[in-house]
């Protein structure tokens, strides 16, 4: 069976089938911990919950050498820059990392240090009324990040607090640009797959050859 650069609307159809399935897969895992543990809970444990059920999703496909089923519903295969391969281990693992875990502690870590530095006089923690910080809220990286915090002058903290601010406005953006990156030269639909260098292709139909 021949193999032939898979098209742009293919890895788009990829993209959302995917993101069809792991909402779904999110969903369910929600909704199980919100009739185990209650409303609280779930609201406090949500983004976790949605990062388990993502690093599971890709963990059973990617990461295991199988297709995700947004892969397999288009007829697409990874493969590395050589268009020959399967990419490796590492690329798999990079970009699985990349796609779901490097997301959600860059958007934890940048939510912690604002709330951080947004400290009232007072002494007052708006970080611990915030159920919706979640997990993040009981780990080391805050406690590191409220050493680092106290040890900076108020002119430090508002210069800190800006970056925080052009930082959040311009992933967002960095992903619009990738995606219009994406529909002029067709190759990566996610940013994280270009990073890992991981590329599709598709299974082509052998023609019959003609005869006189």
């Amino acid at each position: 069976m021949a193999l032939g650069p898979a098209g742009p609307a293919r890895l788009v159809r990829c993209g959302q089938k995917d993101e069809l399935y792991r909402s779904g897969l999110r969903s369910g895992a929600g909704t199980a911990l919100h009739g185990i543990a209650g409303a609280k809970k779930w609201l406090e444990w949500r983004r976790e919950i949605e990062l388990l059920s993502d690093v599971a999703y890709f963990a059973l496909s990617t990461l295991s050498g199988y297709q995700t089923l947004g892969e397999e519903y288009v007829n697409i295969v990874q493969v590395d820059s050589t268009k020959k391969r399967v990419p490796s281990f590492l690329r798999r693992a990079i970009f699985v990392s990349l796609h779901t875990v490097v997301p959600y502690y860059l958007e934890k870590g940048l939510q912690n240090l604002e709330h951080e530095l947004q400290i009232e006089d007072d002494g007052a923690r708006t970080l611990q009324s915030n159920p919706a910080l979640g997990l993040s809220s009981r780990t080391l990286i805050r406690n590191w990040i409220q050493k680092q915090v106290r040890e900076l002058t108020e002119q430090q903290k508002k210069t800190i607090l800006q970056v925080v601010y052009i930082l959040k406005q311009s992933i967002p953006f960095l992903h619009r640009l990738h995606l219009a990156v994406f529909y002029i030269h067709g190759t990566f639909y996610h940013l994280s797959k270009r990073i890992a260098g991981i590329r599709y292709v598709i299974f082509l139909a052998n023609r019959p050859h003609k005869t006189n």
